[in-house]
């Protein structure tokens, strides 16, 4: 996502001010604050619901299913996390990214849900509460008067993911420690310490889960101007094993993969310098080659870099080895312009052109020490599978999809693919509805037997939306949802207990 989706072709540039008109008028006034510019548009443009950001936690509420909840979901707990204050003493960020993480819990039983939720009492949300204004520089956003930010953890939104462990919750950034939240009441405990020595080390937002139960993670230290990596091995309750350094590109690397043997990570051909702002600081080079890189999970060492298409990938799903081959999924982008690109003026018949990625699959020939790219057409991200099989090699996978006429840049359906034959099963939402990461249920033995549990915004009636799905079909729509009686901000991922 970047900030054109954002503001949907409102002719804003980066910094939140119009374009100078050459009227004596415009050149009499100052302009518009992008918080002022923003709550002027939105009144044209709802889309911008999905952006206008929370103030406060939600007290929990009860709403009534239509449709029948399966027996498999009755008793989860599905939970959502993403960016939400957005808005302080009437300024307003102009990135997505930037938001303070906030926790959305939808408890299920056979009759309704009950929907609550709490923004993560980071130590950058307390301390920009006392002051009441932000305080910082975001990934994206210049703050006026901001102050610098002595470590990654002054800055730490925990806003992208969450991670269900021994019976904890923590939300998850990418270049800070997890906080720790209290699964039922959605209060802030703590901040994760994995080991004092690791304290204020880049822990990522997508830890993976390899068929063994072992917990996999990394954290980029190009984040700190250093081409490394730190691998992280924990056991299923969350207790550190082992970590490692191993040397690895500057680039940026949001997602890896992981097999029975290794862990697999893409680089981009993306370069960091100094910058007001994380997002400022990059700079795309598609005339370079990417890199991929294989790093044995038993001795925590590389055994191949190679190099690889020019392209970018924020999400990767399942992977597998056979024989000396290992094949990935990923959700493909041709260049790194979603992540990359300032705001730009632009008019609404260019409204939601930019290129969305495509499910695809990456293949290694480790004897060779050769990759390449297997891509489709078929639009999607946040890939999902039964992970159950996960290290197997599987034909199905679920994300947000687009159909062919969707009138904004957004994801309006949900879908599966299979890899194998190509097929698409899908649901489309409509026009005005955006799409989130949807969560597989097993509830049989075979892969892909179980439920999808999504939420969705359809901005014009204002109103977020809970959708169950028989993931076999997906085509013959939800088979329970919940309207709730507001809408909320877009978030990222999730996790279902």
């Amino acid at each position: 996502m970047n900030r054109r989706d954002f503001v949907k072709a409102l002719g804003l540039a980066g910094c939140g001010a119009l374009a100078p008109s050459f009227s004596l008028k415009a050149l009499a006034e100052p302009p518009l604050s992008f918080y002022q510019e923003f709550n002027l548009k939105i009144k044209d443009y709802p889309i911008l619901r999905a952006w206008e950001g929370l103030t406060a936690d939600i007290v929990p509420r009860r709403f009534t299913w239509q449709g029948k909840l399966p027996e498999a979901l009755n008793g989860k707990t599905f939970y959502r996390n993403g960016p939400a204050r957005v808005v302080l003493a009437n300024q307003r960020y102009t990135h997505w990214f930037d938001g303070d993480g906030f926790v959305h819990r939808y408890a299920f039983d056979p009759k309704g849900l009950t929907h609550s939720g709490k923004f993560v009492r980071t130590k950058k949300f307390i301390e920009e509460t006392n002051a009441n204004r932000f305080l910082y520089n975001g990934a994206g956003s210049v703050i006026a008067n901001s102050k610098h930010s002595k470590s990654a953890e002054a800055v730490n939104t925990a806003n992208i993911s969450l991670l269900p462990v021994n019976n904890e919750l923590w939300a998850l950034w990418e270049a800070a420690m997890p906080y720790k939240v209290d699964p039922i009441t959605l209060a802030t405990e703590r901040q994760v310490s994995l080991e004092p020595v690791l304290d204020g080390m880049p822990f990522s937002a997508h830890p993976h889960a390899d068929s063994q139960g072992h917990l996999w993670n990394f954290g980029d230290l190009s984040f700190f101007g250093q081409s490394k990596l730190i691998i992280y091995q924990l056991t299923s309750q969350g207790k550190l094993t082992r970590y490692a350094m191993v040397d690895a590109p500057q680039s940026y690397v949001h997602d890896f993969a992981v097999t029975d043997n290794y862990l697999i990570f893409y680089f981009p051909p993306i370069t960091k310098r100094r910058g007001d702002t994380l997002i400022s600081s990059m700079t795309w080079h598609g005339n370079n080659e990417g890199e991929m890189l294989v790093i044995d999970k038993n001795t925590l060492t590389p055994v191949l870099r190679t190099p690889f298409d020019a392209g970018f990938v924020f999400h990767f799903g399942n992977a597998w080895q056979e024989d000396n081959h290992l094949t990935i999924n990923a959700c493909w982008y041709k260049n790194a312009d979603i992540m990359l690109k300032d705001v730009k003026m632009v008019t609404e018949e260019k409204m939601g052109k930019h290129d969305r990625s495509t499910a695809a699959q990456i293949r290694i020939d480790l004897t060779q020490k050769t990759a390449y790219l297997d891509n489709s057409t078929t639009p999607m991200e946040f890939v999902q599978f039964d992970s159950r099989f996960a290290a197997k090699a599987t034909q199905i996978q679920y994300g947000v999809h687009a159909s062919k006429h969707a009138a904004h840049g957004e994801y309006n359906s949900i879908a599966s693919i299979n890899t194998q034959s190509g097929k698409v099963d899908s649901y489309n939402f409509g026009d005005n509805f955006i799409t989130e990461e949807p969560l597989f249920v097993p509830d049989g033995s075979k892969q892909g037997e179980g439920y999808l549990v999504n939420t969705g915004l359809d901005f014009v009636s204002g109103h977020t939306y809970c959708c169950v799905f028989d993931a076999l079909h997906i085509a013959d729509g939800p088979v329970a949802q919940v309207k709730l009686d507001s809408y909320m901000p877009l978030g990222f991922h999730g996790a279902i207990v």
